[in-house]
């Protein structure tokens, strides 16, 4: 059964006889002039506590002069809405009837809209699944775009947008898979693991800002075993001399130097600085580096007096 349209070019003939009401105040410019000379008489007058009765009583005058003026505009309005209210709740009948045969027709029509969209939606996830699977790429990190859904949108768009983005994730992938792969030999390289320092790449962190990282974890873990070491050699010389001093031996300052050395492997370094100062303070400094045990070789500037 095919639902048959009632196509006219003519428009509704909404037939209505309306005649303009006519208002009209008889001698308005003799009420005119009766309210302004009335109100006028009270115009501009000082009142006082002495006189406020007087006052009071031409304020009732003036408010019984302006209800009876408006009273009367109520009436002759009330009067003209009767027609009018019986016109408008004959229309009403008439649209409600309209309405209520709109309603169901319109809630087909989105009923069906809604199918249509449903079925655009399913083909463009379609069409992103095909494409991601294609490139090996995660459907679920496509963003579907509101306008691939309109209808106007066709196939080819819809296709050349996935494209575009399933493209780009590829890009990122083999950039982050390089730079994870240089995390990971930097890391093996140092003797630590990788695990953590790429978990802070796929945070966010650069590769430049990861590897500063694992130098600088890596300084302070080899400072700390310096450190460490230090404090237990130091520890373990103390208690030899102890020991030493238990059994009756006094150690000699070449037996604690030799203590130490054992535990101990200095950081020697040999540096060429060029000092300038007085003949006090270079015995000061003398003095100083002897009793740290610094070795120090001159070598004498051309202009230097011998």
């Amino acid at each position: 059964m095919t639902n048959e349209i009632m196509n006219t070019n003519e428009p509704a003939d909404v037939n209505v006889k309306f005649i303009p009401a006519t208002i009209e105040i008889r001698d308005f410019e003799k009420l005119q002039q009766f309210v302004t000379e009335y109100a006028s008489k009270y115009q501009n007058l000082a009142f006082t506590a002495e006189n406020v009765k007087t006052a009071k009583s031409a304020r009732t005058e003036l408010r019984k002069i302006e209800k009876a003026i408006d009273d009367r505009r109520k009436d002759i309005k009330r009067q003209i809405n009767i027609p009018l209210d019986e016109f408008e709740t004959q229309i009403k009948k008439l649209t409600t009837v309209i309405k209520d045969t709109i309603t169901p027709i319109d809630a087909g029509i989105k009923e069906i809209e809604n199918a249509e969209k449903a079925e655009k939606q399913k083909a463009i996830l379609a069409i992103v699944e095909e494409i991601a699977e294609d490139r090996g790429i995660n459907s679920g990190r496509i963003i579907i775009d509101a306008k691939w859904s309109n209808k106007t949108t066709t196939e080819s768009t819809i296709r050349a947008g996935v494209a575009e983005q399933v493209e780009k994730l590829v890009e990122e992938d083999a950039r982050k898979s390089k730079d994870i792969a240089f995390i990971e030999e930097y890391s093996s390289k140092r003797g630590v693991d990788s695990t953590g320092w790429i978990a802070s790449y796929n945070r966010g962190s650069s590769v430049t800002e990861v590897i500063s990282q694992i130098d600088a974890a890596e300084e302070r873990k080899r400072a700390e075993e310096e450190r460490q070491r230090a404090t237990e050699a130091t520890a373990k010389v103390k208690a030899e001399q102890q020991h030493r001093y238990e059994e009756g031996v006094q150690p000699t300052i070449e037996d604690a130097a030799t203590a130490t050395e054992k535990y101990i492997i200095p950081d020697i370094r040999t540096v060429m600085i060029e000092i300038t100062g007085t003949n006090l303070q270079f015995r000061e400094l003398n003095e100083y580096m002897k009793e740290k045990c610094i070795e120090v070789r001159a070598h004498h500037c051309p202009d230097t007096a011998q």
